[in-house]
């Protein structure tokens, strides 16, 4: 089984899924670097040479090729949730944790990662405020649908969001890699 990472972009899901990986001994996959790795460039070069539709899909591909995998942590990409096909892959794979953060938190990630111009294409012509507002409108009931589980991290640093994750591993009774540990 798996422990599945989901929410918008810049939420931690990737930090907070290596800092799980480690702590539990087990492999970490990030969705978005997998489709970089493939296509040796950046998300961003991506999406501007081929479209977003291209993207989605080599997303979807990198999702499957995880499947088989054993015990693991998987941080996806933002997005990943648009598609029904990879929202009956996640739940079939482990246990899905949403990482939900307040809009500020998320805009002022955005606006203060040296990655976010070089990685992160946007979205719309808009103003970042406004895309997020926009691209969460649309995304925050799929997430909902996602996930087995919300775990809210405004305020919390990626530690403790693991720990917290860990602890509702260890209190609920589904089968988990992580039980006892």
């Amino acid at each position: 089984m798996k422990i599945v990472l989901v929410g918008y972009r810049a939420t931690g899901k990737s930090t907070v899924g290596r800092l799980l990986a480690a702590k539990l001994k087990i492999p970490f996959w990030d969705t978005d670097l997998l489709v970089e790795e493939s296509l040796g460039v950046p998300i961003k070069e991506i999406v501007a040479l081929h479209g977003w539709e291209f993207f989605r899909a080599r997303e979807k591909e990198a999702l499957q090729k995880l499947v088989n995998e054993a015990a693991g942590v998987i941080a996806t990409g933002g997005g990943i949730v648009l598609a029904s096909e990879n929202m009956d892959s996640l739940k079939l794979m482990g246990v899905v944790f949403w990482l939900d953060a307040p809009l500020a938190d998320i805009v002022d990630r955005l606006q203060n990662d040296p990655q976010t111009d070089a990685r992160r294409p946007q979205f719309t012509d808009g103003n970042l405020v406004q895309e997020t507002v926009d691209v969460l409108r649309e995304r925050i009931p799929l997430y909902e649908k996602a996930a087995d589980f919300k775990v809210y991290i405004g305020g919390k640093s990626a530690e403790q969001v693991a720990e917290e994750i860990l602890g509702i591993g260890k209190e609920e009774k589904f089968k988990n890699p992580f039980r006892g540990k």
